[in-house]
């Protein structure tokens, strides 16, 4: 047991020392001092207060979809899709919040339900395939963002777009709408302390729920979950639909807090990065926060090491590719070697 409880200390850890390393050797092949590179990545993302806001405005997008991953992964379910959930949730609220007048309370709480809601649908696609149809739900969540991605599109451009759209954009919400900041002249609101409260009540759920028990023996032992009488199609199902519906309150939360109107473009990748993010925070909810707020950093920093250590930003995202890759096979082979033990029990 101790031995574990090591290892699973130790892959966060270990996930960020492989980070670092990586750029390291990044920066020196690119002909430049790691520590400039680190320096200017940490000016460019803790530097000042519109940097740390950008910052945190960055943990906030990516910690949304993350905690949902955390979940699906938890049940054994690689949810791939969170892309195109946060898409879905935030094209709903977008329109919406766009169209709709009344009281600015009551649609900013109506916008985060129909962001949920939406994820929700998207993620419960995926759960019903995977549940009815035995569908392995890495393609079909994989292919669900691609389809995401180009519904948005053909619903603005061809009747949601709004009156005084430059691209692909809903109407701009009444200022009324918007989540209120955190740090005045920053973009960042509150929508980061929905996100936390989310991780808070996952961890409850997942240390202290029937629910919770479930998901944990359903990914680690799915055979000894079945004959205990665990029902995992429903598990399935479920897992997935609520792992859409919390990327989807994070796209809801990006349009009310951040864009004030819904564009096809608001994700550069937030849903592939989580993935990465789940993985670095061991699937812990409350470690997920400290690992978005790395990647945060990581994220926000880019720009600013690009130009200072002439360091493509782009090299972050094949890192965290590199990440995912080490850590998802770790993990499987973790199962693995845990499901031998225990048939061998």
């Amino acid at each position: 047991m101790r031995r574990l409880s090591l290892e699973s200390a130790a892959g966060p850890i270990g996930a960020i020392v492989i980070i670092v390393v990586l750029m390291s050797v990044a920066m020196i092949v690119a002909g430049t001092n790691p520590i400039d590179g680190f320096s200017a990545l940490i000016l460019g993302s803790l530097g000042g207060r519109s940097q740390i806001g950008e910052t945190l405005v960055t943990t906030s997008a990516l910690l949304f979809p993350s905690l949902g991953i955390a979940l699906a992964f938890r049940a054994g379910l690689f949810n791939i899709g969170a892309e195109g959930q946060l898409l879905i949730g935030a094209l709903l609220a977008g329109a919406f919040g766009g169209a709709v007048v009344m009281p600015p309370f009551l649609a900013i709480v109506i916008m985060l339900v129909l962001g949920a809601i939406g994820g929700g649908i998207w993620g419960a696609i995926a759960g019903w395939m995977k549940a009815k149809l035995r569908a392995n739900e890495i393609i079909s969540t994989l292919m669900l963002n691609f389809v995401a991605q180009y519904v948005t599109l053909w619903l603005v451009t061809q009747w949601l777009m709004g009156p005084a759209a430059i691209g692909a954009e809903t109407a701009w919400l009444p200022d009324t709408y918007w989540l209120p900041t955190l740090i005045p002249h920053t973009r960042l609101s509150i929508g980061i302390l929905i996100a936390i409260a989310i991780a808070v009540l996952l961890r409850f759920l997942f240390a202290r729920t029937v629910f919770g028990y479930e998901l944990r023996v359903a990914g680690e032992a799915p055979e000894a979950a079945r004959r205990n009488g665990i029902n995992l199609p429903r598990l399935t199902w479920l897992s997935l639909t609520l792992s859409g519906a919390i990327a989807g309150v994070g796209g809801a939360t990006i349009v009310a807090g951040e864009l004030h109107r819904f564009n096809t473009q608001l994700s550069p990748g937030y849903g592939y990065v989580a993935i990465a993010v789940a993985l670095v925070g061991d699937l812990d909810p409350l470690k997920v926060c400290v690992a978005s707020f790395f990647f945060g950093i990581l994220e926000a920093g880019g720009l600013a090491m690009q130009a200072s250590a002439q360091v493509p930003k782009d090299t972050i995202h094949v890192i965290e590719g590199i990440i995912i890759l080490v850590l998802a096979a770790r993990r499987y082979v973790a199962q693995r070697s845990e499901r031998v033990e225990g048939g061998s029990l």
